[in-house]
């Protein structure tokens, strides 16, 4: 019988693929270990092949299921082996240079031939060894010259940022400025951080679509823009701005005021985090996607593990800045408000505005999604709601026991759903003079 030798902190050995899910769990946890290793199926723990069948879907489920199980994505090869006597087993090596790996959520840790499972404390060290930034990438030079800046744009920010107090620094040449703010790799060339940020050829790509359903089947509007990281976040302000809806909102007295179905404060911090914490070397392009139901904002780069957005807004975690020169010089001018409160501003604007949002880490990067909820889309109105709005732009000096009897409700219900239209802001209770009369934001029509 033929023997490949033990298992070690390198090699694990199954003795069929109804083990993969171990099988991928060692995979997690020799990559968070040393970056590599192999995988057996068909082998005993002692290194002899006992063999396995290898039918014609074996190594495609399972490569399937190691794309599907192992986060972020890892290199690895599937292949059938088989030894003299011919008897067939399976070689799954691997490597990957973005720790840690989950293996379905979980993270393991390889001591000798074992995996250990990390609970909370060990994967925080783990991180905090392990962590790694893109300093090295902002630092390095961006082949862009002192000629390919946007001096107005340059000079604007001193002004901000004077303003906020945070930098006083007057405005002399693009030169001179850039090397104060580190943003130089030499006295001639443009380092990566000071190109993304003030170059006026185009160096961060940003991908737009907007879709007619939930689905990216129809395509209303693609665009692919090429700015620096300020441009990029006016234009992706400005591209959803243009694409979701806005309605009155009533705030008291004879004062209303347009409001966007998702918070524009909460859009915005997403949209400026993704730039900030981004990896631009990543390979892939910032993409803001807007959908019938949804607003997605996808920045390449993992998020700081093993935290959540929970952990910086509600727990006090410090800032775990990436970017290090970008954040600092987008906080300066006041672009970045306050370190370490964006997700808290998220969560708190996304609450008191009823909008519910979700992230997730993908193979790639990482997705922030703000569900819409439209002006009248938002929910449909129950036919009792619209008679009352119908009759309300009829009458809008109606009192409630009015509106009761023309629409067939007790005073009661007109209450209660009255209530709820005003929370919603489809109706409003205005001065005109010494009455009060009725408002709505048109989204009945009779």
């Amino acid at each position: 019988m033929m023997n490949i030798g033990s298992e070690s902190e390198y090699i694990e050995h199954k003795l069929s693929t109804a083990e993969t899910a171990k099988g991928i769990d060692s995979m997690a946890s020799m990559l968070n270990k040393h970056g590599k290793g192999t995988l057996y199926f068909g082998v005993k723990n002692s290194g002899d092949v006992v063999g396995q069948t290898v039918g014609e879907r074996t190594l495609n489920q399972l490569s399937q299921d190691i794309a599907r199980d192992i986060r972020p994505t890892c290199f690895y090869s599937v292949a059938e082996r088989s030894t003299a006597d011919g008897r067939s087993f399976i070689e799954v090596t691997f490597h990957g240079s973005r720790p840690p790996y989950a293996s379905r959520g979980r993270y393991f840790i390889r001591f000798h031939d074992e995996d250990r499972q990390m609970d909370n404390d060990m994967l925080r060290h783990y991180y905090l060894d392990q962590r790694q930034d893109y300093s090295s990438w902002e630092r390095a030079s961006s082949g862009s010259g002192i000629a390919d800046v946007d001096e107005d744009l340059l000079r604007a920010y001193l002004e901000r940022s004077a303003e906020k107090g945070r930098l006083s620094l007057a405005y002399t040449d693009a030169r001179t400025v850039l090397g104060k703010l580190g943003l130089l790799y030499d006295t001639e060339k443009l380092n990566n951080a000071g190109n993304v940020l003030f170059s006026k050829e185009g160096p961060v790509r940003l991908k737009l679509a907007k879709f007619a359903s939930e689905t990216r089947l129809t395509v209303l509007d693609l665009q692919v823009f090429a700015g620096n990281v300020y441009e990029c976040i006016d234009k992706g302000m400005d591209f959803v701005s243009s694409s979701i809806d806005w309605h009155l909102r009533f705030t008291g007295a004879a004062r209303r005021e347009e409001v966007a179905e998702i918070p524009m404060i909460a859009l915005r911090e997403i949209v400026v985090n993704a730039f900030a914490h981004g990896d631009y070397d990543a390979g892939t392009d910032f993409e803001i996607d807007v959908y019938a139901d949804r607003v997605c904002v996808y920045s390449p780069g993992m998020f700081p593990k093993p935290y959540t957005p929970e952990d910086f807004a509600r727990r006090g975690i410090e800032p775990i800045p990436l970017n290090k020169k970008i954040s600092e010089t987008l906080f300066r001018d006041g672009t970045i408000e306050q370190v370490s409160t964006g997700f808290e501003r998220v969560f708190d604007a996304c609450g008191e505005q009823g909008v519910r949002y979700a992230y997730e880490e993908t193979a790639t990067g990482f997705r922030f999604t703000f569900y819409r909820r439209g002006t009248g889309a938002e929910r449909k109105l129950t036919a009792t709601e619209e008679r009352i709005v119908a009759a309300m732009q009829v009458n809008p000096l109606a009192s409630t026991k009015e509106l009761a009897e023309t629409c067939g409700v007790s005073v009661r219900t007109v209450q209660r759903l009255v209530k709820t239209l005003t929370k919603e802001g489809v109706v409003a209770r205005m001065p005109a003079g010494d009455r009060y009369v009725w408002e709505t934001d048109g989204q009945v029509r009779l």
